[in-house]
């Protein structure tokens, strides 16, 4: 505990204090153990959707060559080595038994992707109407692909100041705070005497990092478009805040 009892030796860093971020700790922790498998499934449902539009292209030139449905997909499934060729092989073992109605359905709900779903269900009512499938197919390969590429644009021009934001409140942030206490902590400035109440101004900037880290953390999710974990990485950069606070606040300014 001696580590500990050093950390809170501040002024206004009771006891009290010590056990929220104790608890703030053990939050993180907690956070930390959801949000890797979260991330894992993010990071699966990315990988499939932008190989999508490339299984859709692939599928509507196997169409216009003569070759069915089934067979097709079969060739595409057997032509690729990654997750969404594993997939598709289990989809079309499926649509033996099943049909292509139900077996891409149950391929779109274990992609765990919105947007393929949406496009499986616009191809199963396609394939039941008198239009060309294969047409439907590449109309929807090029809108998908280019809403992928916008997204992946916006992504790309606005991931820099979203990182900054998160990285400025958990990091930045409470360095800055902690040197200016220390240098203006004593409550002389040159000639200058000043009240500081330092008891009251580091409890105040203790929450205030909480407040920054967990800000942080949404207002980067919001950007980026990744709120489904936010909740899970919350604790934290708030506890990575506070930490980087106390540690900022140990500086010593001779």
């Amino acid at each position: 505990m001696s580590i500990l009892d050093d950390l809170f030796s501040g002024d206004g860093m009771s006891e009290i204090y010590g056990l929220i971020w104790i608890g703030l700790g053990i939050w993180a922790a907690v956070g930390l153990f959801f949000y890797i498998p979260a991330k894992r499934k993010l990071d699966r449902i990315n990988e499939l959707e932008m190989v999508w539009p490339d299984v859709l292209a692939d599928l509507a030139e196997e169409l216009r060559a003569g070759m069915g449905v089934e067979s097709a997909l079969d060739a595409i499934a057997r032509s690729r080595s990654d997750r969404m060729g594993i997939m598709l092989k289990a989809a079309v073992e499926r649509m033996r038994d099943d049909g292509f109605g139900m077996a891409m359905k149950n391929f779109a709900t274990k992609t765990e992707s919105p947007m393929i779903s949406r496009i499986v269900s616009i191809l199963n009512v396609a394939l039941g109407s008198s239009g060309s499938f294969a047409t439907t197919l590449e109309n929807i390969s090029e809108e998908f692909w280019e809403i992928y590429m916008l997204r992946k644009e916006r992504i790309t021009k606005t991931q820099g100041t979203a990182n900054f934001i998160l990285w400025g409140g958990s990091i930045i942030c409470p360095v800055l705070l902690g040197i200016i206490v220390a240098v203006f902590g004593s409550g002389k400035a040159g000639s200058i005497t000043l009240d500081v109440k330092l008891d009251v101004l580091n409890q105040a900037m203790f929450f205030y990092m909480m407040v920054l880290g967990a800000g942080g953390v949404w207002m980067q999710s919001v950007i980026l478009q990744t709120t489904k974990t936010a909740i899970w990485r919350m604790p934290m950069y708030m506890f990575l805040a506070t930490t980087v606070l106390l540690l900022s606040l140990k500086i010593s300014i001779v």
